[in-house]
């Protein structure tokens, strides 16, 4: 028969009082306070380790904002140190696109993030060896990466190809298209001005007080989204941040597109012809 194991408890006699001995007393307290400090260590790591996501190499870091560069490019002091960064799986139409949006999306970063304004900084994992520092930025607890998009004053980019958040960028953007926020809110009007003017090409209509003309194609070949061998695709060279993106007639930002051989832009035939030029289609 096992044996029940016994606790030696020692007494003293106050006033013919038996009470547990200090000594005793003492000893569970020291036990509780280490078990108690164990378990309040264990989950204040835990709680750190979810805000810095579950790969070990991104750590957030502090800055401080010193000069906006443009709506999602921005000079921080860092480590004492001028860094730039850029937010990552963002863009907006240049200032040679659409000055109006340009401007409203800069005012808009402007506001947030203004000059000596505290901010966090975080590396996406998938893109730790990029030149540019591509990051997340929090101000105020927010990440300002999504308040862009929320509010529709950025759209998501198409690089990098592959960014921890890509999905989620990609489900509020669409939110914010619903809604016709920032961008959004006229392109239902671009949409309807980019008809009106392809039913006029398609009907060969000149401009001005010239003669109709019957246009005949030199040749069988037909450009993409055109009646004959007259590019249409729009080719834009992004000076700033080295995008080259095409476009599309039926895309939002097709009418806002400036073509200025200057600048390298370009005007293509086909999609094929644009892509082996180095060229990627923009989303919107």
């Amino acid at each position: 028969m096992n044996k029940t194991p016994s606790i030696n408890i020692q007494y003293v006699s106050i006033n013919n009082l038996k009470i547990i001995s200090p000594t005793i007393l003492v000893l569970f307290t020291i036990i509780c306070l280490n078990a108690c400090s164990q378990d309040n260590g264990k989950s204040a790591s835990t709680n750190f380790d979810s805000l810095i996501t579950n790969n070990s190499e991104n750590t957030i870091q502090t800055a401080i904002v010193d000069t906006i560069i443009d709506p999602i490019t921005i000079q921080v002091k860092l480590d004492n140190q001028q860094t730039i960064i850029k937010l990552i799986g963002l863009t907006t139409p240049g200032f040679d696109v659409n000055p109006e949006i340009y401007d409203s999306a800069l005012k808009f970063t402007k506001f947030h993030l203004h000059k000596n304004k505290e901010v966090r900084l975080l590396r996406d994992r998938y893109n730790m060896s990029e030149a540019i520092q591509l990051s997340y930025l929090f101000v105020d607890g927010e990440m300002y990466n999504k308040l862009m998009l929320t509010s529709g004053y950025a759209i998501v980019s198409n690089t990098p190809d592959q960014f921890e958040y890509k999905e989620e960028f990609q489900s509020i953007e669409q939110e914010a298209q619903d809604s016709s926020l920032g961008y959004w809110q006229n392109s239902m009007s671009i949409t309807n001005r980019q008809q009106i003017e392809d039913k006029k090409f398609n009907q060969k209509e000149p401009a001005g007080t010239l003669p109709k003309i019957n246009i005949t194609n030199s040749s069988n070949q037909k450009c993409d989204y055109a009646q004959n061998n007259t590019p249409v695709i729009k080719a834009n060279n992004d000076k700033k941040t080295g995008d080259k993106n095409y476009y599309l007639p039926n895309s939002i930002f097709y009418k806002t597109i400036e073509i200025r051989e200057e600048d390298g832009d370009k005007l293509f035939c086909s999609e094929i012809e644009a892509q082996n030029s180095g060229w990627v289609k923009s989303k919107h």
